[in-house]
């Protein structure tokens, strides 16, 4: 298996050198054309966070690695819960499955976009945040519909939200190279070590290599209430050991060019270790997964106000299901299934006018998915996105419009294929400066999305069904933002919106799940989701060197369904949405030793559709605590850091059954060259 998929490697790499039309978008933020339509010398321009929070027309939240550090996050799903609007579905322990939904419409409804290019699994729809590393992550942002970016991929704004992954780039304004290595360890059999080295090959080309391994067993003691007798525990069959690794190219073929390049691979095995149900938390299942992709990104400008953009990717997955019992045939269960996909991008941006600007994209897909599960079906999808886009901004006063042209075609080999489906999906937004002084702003946004259903919502694992209907979400949001900086004052700077929306979901499809592999589909009809976000960051300077930066984010949802009066759910909270949920932070910076103080918190929620008490989930809240510090010895640098997770050894858990770690402890070592 592992000879095949080298061999696969090798022939895409190969590929990716002769057929440079294979492209992958890069993040906006690294663009040649920061402010579309204005010709740059410098090919990187950075827009700092607070100017792009306070004017987005639409919800947009983002954190910088120095934000990250500051905030205590320890991985990927602690720095998504610091978003206001975002739930996050954790099975528990290092790597453990993460995923996210975004305003209670799901985690198919959220792209996932790493550098750029949107990340997919054609199977479940959705992506396992465990896989990627903060150690390699630059920025991390959140939007919530569409906004003034309309220099983007089709796909990229073919969902309700995306979350957004930039990785480090090499920087080489002091040497040639660079050099950075670490060590995480901590409780329950955590080691995760990690490596990166930049080197500039000549004045145009530079490249990086990432790598990490990471292992832990995640045998953490839990207290388990049945009736009046309670025990304490231990989780069982939770061992997890992953290997990730990242190559990237960065050229300038030309002054007003870029030419980026990526080579990923990530490997793991992990124990699954099932829900807790009264006295039996054996389990024997087992899940591999192979993951490999490689990307290239392309864009250039030219003078008369065009611009282009090329992207692509080629992809494969691979992931194998064991469990072992005496209820299968032979003693055990091997599903296997192999996922492939080849996407292509072209867009292009005119700015005819100094306020205005157009933009079109037209994206392909191709997806496949075979598996030797016993209804061998062997579905694969023909995808064909494309927007049009127009945005008129001045200083005050931004106006944006979209248009989405969907198609879907379904196709089969050895069964019935899923209906096609097509769509058109318009979005607007604007935010207004009423005034000229005071950096505040109003905003509204309307956007109409279109979901098909998954390879798995179709086919697979005694659930799927040809006839599912494909999900329609509508957006209104209507919202506030102000941001203020000043080096005079003590408020160094100060930034706030608030939003309240409205999501209107017609044949929402719900997954529950039967284990962490399995998922039970329901498709509940019509759901109404009401909700509020508030979000609120701060740093105070109480001298020169001793800094307080602070941050806070609440959201509330009633997210209900309104399918059948008739009903015993009906107006019954959707499965795993609080009603309240929120995060807050405090940081003191200073020159000997910093402290991070941080605490994440949700209400109770329900596991299943009908809201009784045997499906109610209790609210928790998480307190965690990080001491860091960063110097320079010899011309090298040092970081340290200690981290405690659950400092008051809370027993909760987020997915029912599947209880979260108690108290524990990480400590980070690292060092630059």
């Amino acid at each position: 298996m592992r000879k095949n998929l080298w061999m696969r490697v090798c022939c895409v790499m190969a590929l990716c050198i002769v057929a440079p039309g294979i492209a992958a978008q890069e993040a906006e933020t690294d663009s040649l054309v920061q402010q579309e339509g204005y010709s740059l010398d410098e090919v990187v321009v950075s827009t700092p966070f607070m100017v792009r929070k306070t004017t987005a027309t639409s919800p947009f939240q983002a954190l910088s690695r120095s934000q990250l550090e500051q905030q205590g996050v320890t991985d990927m799903a602690d720095a998504l819960r610091r978003f206001s609007g975002v739930n996050v579905k954790d099975y528990g322990g290092a790597g453990g499955m993460k995923t996210v939904s975004v305003r209670s419409l799901g985690a198919q409804h959220t792209a996932v976009a790493y550098d750029g290019i949107t990340l997919t699994d054609c199977q479940s729809g959705q992506i396992d945040f465990s896989r990627f590393s903060l150690d390699n992550v630059s920025e991390l942002s959140l939007a919530v519909g569409d906004n003034d970016e309309i220099f983007l991929p089709a796909r990229t704004v073919a969902s309700a939200a995306s979350v957004r992954l930039q990785t480090l780039q090499p920087d080489f304004s002091t040497r040639s190279w660079h050099v950075g290595a670490g060590l995480k360890t901590g409780s329950f059999g955590l080691a995760n070590p990690f490596v990166r080295y930049d080197q500039q090959l000549s004045s145009n080309v530079s490249m990086s290599v990432f790598g990490d391994f990471m292992r832990a067993d995640n045998l953490y003691p839990f207290t388990l209430v049945n009736g009046k007798y309670t025990t304490e525990e231990r989780r069982q069959n939770n061992y997890i050991e992953t290997w990730r690794g990242e190559w990237n190219l960065y050229a300038r073929p030309a002054k007003h060019a870029v030419l980026n390049g990526k080579v990923y691979y990530y490997d793991s095995f992990r124990e699954l270790p099932g829900p807790v149900i009264l006295y039996n938390s054996k389990s024997n299942e087992e899940l591999t997964e192979r993951n490999f992709f490689s990307q290239l990104h392309f864009q250039t400008y030219w003078g008369n106000q065009w611009s282009l953009q090329w992207n692509g990717k080629f992809n494969w997955a691979y992931s194998h299901y064991h469990d072992r019992g005496d209820a299968y045939p032979g003693g055990a269960m091997d599903n296997r299934y192999y996922q492939r996909e080849y996407y292509t991008s072209a867009a292009v941006l005119y700015t005819p006018w100094e306020h205005w600007a157009f933009s079109y994209a037209a994206d392909y897909s191709f997806n496949n998915l075979t598996s030797d599960a016993t209804s061998g079906v062997k579905p694969y999808r023909h995808t064909i996105l494309q927007t049009l886009s127009a945005r008129y901004r001045t200083p005050r006063l931004t106006l944006t419009a979209l248009l989405l042209g969907s198609i879907y075609q379904n196709n089969a080999r050895g069964g019935e294929a899923a209906r096609d489906a097509r769509r058109l999906s318009p979005s607007v937004s604007v935010s207004w400066k009423p005034w000229e002084v005071a950096d505040f702003r109003l905003r509204a946004s309307y956007k109409d999305i279109f979901r098909v259903a998954t390879f798995t919502e179709n086919y697979f694992d005694r659930w799927g069904s040809r006839d599912v209907r494909p999900e329609v979400a509508r957006q209104f949001n209507v919202g506030a933002t102000y941001g203020m900086s000043s080096r005079s004052s003590w408020v160094e700077s100060l930034a706030g919106s608030a939003d309240v929306y409205y999501n209107y979901v017609e044949d929402k499809i719900v997954a529950i799940p039967y284990n962490m592999f399995f998922w039970t589909t329901v498709n509940l009809g019509h759901v109404d989701i009401w909700g509020a976000d508030l979000h609120g960051e701060a740093v105070f300077r109480l001298s020169e060197r001793h800094r307080l930066p602070v941050t806070v984010n609440y959201t509330w949802q009633h997210a209900v369904d309104m399918t059948d009066p008739s009903s015993v759910y009906y107006k019954d909270q959707i499965p795993y949405t609080p009603e309240h949920s929120g995060a807050f932070s405090v940081a003191w910076e200073n020159p000997w030793l910093n402290v991070s103080f941080h605490v994440t918190g949700a209400g109770e929620r329900y596991a299943s559709v009908q809201n009784i008490a045997s499906n109610r989930l209790d609210g928790y809240a998480e307190c965690g605590l990080a001491l860091y510090r960063t110097f320079q010895w010899k011309g090298v640098g040092f970081s340290v850091r200690g981290d405690v997770q659950n400092l008051g050894n809370k027993q909760y858990s987020i997915v029912k059954s599947y209880p979260m770690p108690g108290r524990s402890y990480k400590l980070t070592v690292s060092i630059n060259l």
